[in-house]
C-alpha cells in the first residue's frame, strides 16, 4: 500500500502527449513500510486539505510545479500529525522534492500507489 514519490524532468516537451519524455531528476522516496500512505491517509477527514485527499494509496497521481505552493501549504500542515521519527523524516524527503518540483516548471511530481 506504500506511495513511492518520484521527482521527473519533462525533456522534450510538444504539442502531442506521445512525445513527451520524461526523466528521473534524483532519487525516488520510497515508501517500503507504509509510512508515507500512513501518515497521507490520516488527512482524508480533516477538511482544507483538498491536494492530500487527492493522493490515494492505490493510484498514480501526477502532480505538476504549478500545484507545489498547495501542496507546500499542506504537507506543513500535516506536519503535526507525524507522530514517529519515520513519519518526520519522510516528510522532510517529500517536502525536498516538491519544492525543488515548484522551481523548475520542467519537473514534475510523480506518486506511485501501488
Amino acid at each position: 500500500m506504500g506511495i513511492d514519490v518520484t521527482l521527473m524532468k519533462l525533456t522534450h516537451q510538444g504539442t502531442s502527449p506521445r512525445h513527451r519524455q520524461l526523466e528521473q531528476a534524483g532519487p525516488p522516496v520510497h515508501d517500503d513500510h507504509d509510512t508515507w500512505a500512513r501518515l497521507v491517509t490520516r488527512t482524508h477527514h480533516i477538511d482544507g486539505l483538498p491536494m492530500l485527499k487527492r493522493i490515494d494509496p492505490y493510484r498514480d497521481l501526477l502532480l505538476t510545479s504549478v500545484e507545489m505552493p498547495q501542496l507546500l501549504e499542506e504537507l506543513t500542515a500535516l506536519r503535526p500529525l507525524a507522530q514517529t521519527p519515520a513519519e518526520h523524516e519522510i516528510l522532510t524527503r517529500i517536502e525536498r522534492l516538491a519544492a525543488e518540483c515548484q522551481s523548475d516548471p520542467r519537473l514534475e511530481l510523480h506518486l506511485t500507489g501501488d
